[in-house]
This record gives C-alpha cells, sequence and structure tokens, in this order.
C-alpha cells in the first residue's frame, strides 16, 4: 500500500533537494517527525559532507546531475523566463512530493526502484526531477523534488486535481505489478499527510474537532433538523442548498472562524458522511441531556518545578494567559469552560505554542521591542558563524588537497559544531517571527472572549425587561 502526496514550494529549491538527498536520512535510520514538511520552514539545510556523500544511497536524479541538480532547476526556469520574455522567474521554485509505503511491504531497494518508476513515467520525458528514499523511519518512503518549468517547451506543471489522480493511479498500478496492496476505496480524503500523521500521533486537527462537535450533536439530536439546529448553537454555518436552491451533491459546514466549508464525507473517519449521519441520528431511542460535555482529557503538564515564583508581565504574561485559556495550563479546580473553536485550532499547534511560551520566559522578554533586539542579534550571530563556516570549509579544501586525515577531521568537526549553533539560531528566529505574528491574534481573541460575558448579560437583561414589560401589559396592542 503506497500513500502520495504533491505540493508546492515558494522557498528556496537548494533545501528542498538537500533535505530529500540527506545521506544521514537515505541511510541512517534517524526518526524526524515528517508532519513540518509541508512547509518551507519545516525543511532542513543539510551541509555538504564529503565522507557520508561517498556513502550516499537511493538517490537518483532525472533530466539533471544530482551535485548540480538545484542550479540547473534555476537554469531552466531563466532560460525560459528569457525566452518567453519575462523579466525573472517568480512563484513557484520547485513541487515537493512523497510516496510512503506500508511498512514491512517493501525493502529498500524495492520502494526506491517504484519511486524512479514512477517520476519516469510521469515527469521523465519533460521536467528534472530528483528522487530520494529516506529510510530513517519504519516504513520506507519516497520525496520526489520536481521543477515545475518543462525542459521541452516551458510549460508550467501545476498539479491540478488531474495531475494528483494520475500520480496515485500511477503508483497503484505500480504497487500491483510488485504486488504490494493498494487502497481499494480510499478514506479519510481531505486530509494532508501532516493532518495524517497528527492524527496518528493523537495529537488534535481541525476536522478532528469538528467531527467530535457532530458526535456531540448526534447525541442530543432525533432528528437531522435538530441536528443542524445543535451545530447552529455550536457557531456552526450550513451549506445545503446552491445558490439556485438546488440541494448540493456534497454539502458541507464551516466552523466559527474559518474561511471555507469542510464537506461532510471529506472529514475522515468513518460515521461523518450526511448518509451515515442519518442513520446515526435514527438510533437515537430517547433524547439525553442538551450538549453533554467532552471528555476531559487529563492537560500535558509544561510547569518546571522548584522555580521561584515571579509575576509574568507583557508578552509572557499574553501567552500565559492563552495557555490558560486553552487548559494547556490549569488553575486548581480545573476550569470547566468550553475552549472557543477559535482558541481550539491552536490545540493543533501546541508544541509550537509551548515552545514559544518557554522562549519568551527564558530570555525575559516581555515586549516587542525586546523580541525585535533579540532577533537583531541573532541575526548578526547568523551572519557572522556564515561567515566562519565559509572560512572553515576553505580550509576544509586546503587540508583536502594535501591529504592531511587529523586536519580533515578537526575541520569537518569545527564546521559541524558551527552548523548545529547556526540550526539553534536559526531556531530563535523562527520563533521570534511566530511569536510576533501570533501575538495580535491572541491580544484580539482574549478581547474577543472577555467580552463575550458582558454582550451576554446585556442581551439577558434586555429579554428579561422586554418579558417584563409585555406580561404588565397583556392586552396593550404592538407599536403603541
Amino acid at each position: 500500500m503506497a500513500v502520495t502526496s504533491m505540493w508546492p514550494i515558494k522557498g528556496r529549491v537548494d533545501q528542498v533537494i538537500n533535505y530529500a538527498r540527506n545521506p544521514e536520512k537515505t541511510v541512517e535510520a534517524v526518526h524526524q517527525d515528517l508532519a513540518s514538511l509541508h512547509t518551507i520552514d519545516g525543511v532542513v539545510e543539510y551541509a555538504a559532507n564529503e565522507m557520508k556523500t561517498e556513502k550516499r544511497m537511493y538517490v537518483t536524479c532525472l533530466n539533471c546531475t544530482e551535485e548540480n541538480a538545484a542550479q540547473q532547476f534555476m537554469e531552466t526556469k531563466r532560460l525560459w523566463s528569457r525566452i518567453s520574455g519575462r523579466e525573472k522567474a517568480t512563484g513557484r521554485v520547485c513541487y515537493h512530493g512523497y510516496q510512503s509505503f506500508k511498512e514491512g511491504e517493501v525493502t529498500a531497494e524495492i520502494a526506491h526502484e517504484i519511486g524512479v518508476r514512477l517520476a519516469e513515467r510521469l515527469w521523465g520525458n519533460e521536467y528534472e526531477v530528483v528522487v530520494a528514499t529516506h529510510c530513517n523511519t519504519n516504513h520506507y518512503h519516497n520525496h520526489f523534488v520536481l521543477n515545475p518549468v518543462s525542459l521541452v517547451d516551458g510549460h508550467k506543471f501545476f498539479n491540478s486535481p488531474m495531475d494528483y489522480q494520475a500520480m496515485r493511479e500511477e503508483s497503484d498500478r505500480l504497487c500491483l505489478e510488485y504486488r504490494i496492496s493498494v487502497i481499494e476505496e480510499p478514506s479519510g480524503r481531505g486530509r494532508n499527510y501532516g493532518e495524517y500523521l497528527a492524527e496518528k500521533n493523537g495529537k488534535p486537527t481541525n476536522r478532528g474537532l469538528i467531527r467530535r462537535d457532530i458526535d456531540r450533536a448526534i447525541k442530543v439530536s432525533m432528528t437531522e433538523r435538530e441536528f443542524y439546529r445543535q451545530l447552529e448553537i455550536m457557531g456552526y454555518d450550513i451549506k445545503l442548498y446552491g445558490e439556485s436552491g438546488r440541494p448540493l451533491k456534497h454539502p458541507g459546514l464551516r466552523p466559527p472562524g474559518a474561511k471555507g466549508f469542510f464537506r461532510f464525507h471529506k472529514l475522515g473517519g468513518d460515521g461523518y458522511s450526511l448518509d451515515e449521519i442519518r442513520e446515526r441520528i435514527a438510533a437515537n431511542y430517547h433524547r439525553r441531556n442538551p450538549f453533554p460535555e467532552e471528555e476531559q482529557t487529563e492537560a500535558k503538564k509544561y510547569r518546571e518545578q522548584n522555580r521561584p515564583k515571579t509575576k509574568a508581565t507583557g508578552l509572557h504574561a499574553l501567552y500565559l494567559r492563552y495557555c490558560y485559556e486553552l487548559h494547556i495550563i490549569q488553575k486548581f479546580p480545573a476550569s470547566v469552560k468550553r475552549v472557543s473553536f477559535f482558541m481550539r485550532e491552536d490545540l493543533i499547534h501546541l508544541d509550537r505554542l509551548d515552545a514559544q511560551t518557554r522562549f519568551l520566559g527564558e530570555n525575559k522578554i516581555e515586549s516587542i521591542d525586546d523580541l525585535n533586539s533579540f532577533r537583531t542579534e541573532a541575526e548578526d550571530k547568523l551572519i557572522s558563524l556564515s561567515n566562519m563556516r565559509n572560512l572553515l570549509r576553505n580550509e576544509l579544501k586546503r587540508v583536502t588537497r594535501a591529504v592531511d586525515t587529523e586536519g580533515i577531521q578537526r575541520v569537518k568537526g569545527r564546521i559541524a559544531e558551527v552548523s548545529e549553533e547556526m540550526r539553534k539560531i536559526r531556531k530563535q528566529v523562527r520563533l521570534c517571527d511566530g511569536i510576533e505574528e501570533r501575538s495580535v491574534s491572541m491580544a484580539d481573541e482574549l478581547q474577543r472572549l472577555s467580552e463575550e460575558p458582558a454582550r451576554e448579560e446585556e442581551k439577558n437583561n434586555e429579554q428579561l425587561f422586554r418579558g417584563r414589560c409585555g406580561a404588565s401589559r397583556p392586552h396593550e396592542p404592538r407599536g403603541s
């Protein structure tokens, strides 16, 4: 059984290629979370290592060379940009895809062979492609890095639904040729690989939160109409009919704050298509108490023991308040207040939120000015370390030509130390960027949540006042 996907990259093509052909992943079993690969921030730059390169396996390039694949990608883009009259190549620098096999079904050799044949059949006649097989997880998987500009005519590859369908069908045909199982009726449509891995590891996702709300609405509903009403009470928009008034073939629902609708049949799992939901509602023989409380799972503790208690201020206080509203941090007794969908969505990025909170506390950052100052210093360090690494790489070339074995090992060790330090600083810079972006939305959301009780109380008082006025004057005509 093989699972496939493909997504565009708008950053640097060399980082994607270096990640795909990383010898530590194509040879050795080094575990890493693949959920982050769906953004360019998650693609890790690999510093070239000559000794590891000699051991490299399971990397094949079509219509390009492994050593100069990134340069050839960009040269092709620039060539056809000049021919077409455009000043420079813009937009998607490449496409990054994968083909993942079920654990135990294939060997590394077979997985790579299938990946190469898949790339040859789909893109081999027109596009430059890098195919790399990673062996660092319990299941072998191929990575594809595709130049979106054709060598033949300069036409661009856009990965349309038809292109992806062709990729999946061709992958299934190859699996059948190699007597590997295929998914006859794929389930969980609409989920990307990162979402699949998150759910597999027990992490919350948008679709997971929606399915949970649907379960709660079904429990208290006796009819389909009542089911929709319960979802609307939760803040959902239901789309059952088109602009013409005709029933939609694929109805959907939209959580509060979401930009688009989620189709029922693409929520993943069993029991969430409209037909299945109707069957579940029909199985309710008696009405339950409305809005049964969600099962309270034990919150993950993010506290450090035996630390002196200090009052948090500024950005750190904002993050702590946000963590409290998300039930990441709990007072005693724990609050049973239902978390808003806006904030429940941030549970998906729980690890990132935790890292940002710890970063603020450890570095005593209390304002945006402190954050910008820290980021500026970190960026200056990166420039200095990058210059140092370039000097060390030049030194490595000299000692290599001199066949100085001890010198080679010493310089390589120093390069590895500098690269590791740069990796840590880059992570800090990304944390700064994420904090600056998230802090604005956090403040707005907390302000909205703090105003909700007052608005609700005002609404209730108004309804109570109207009710009393109506009771005291039962015979007074309306509008008088």
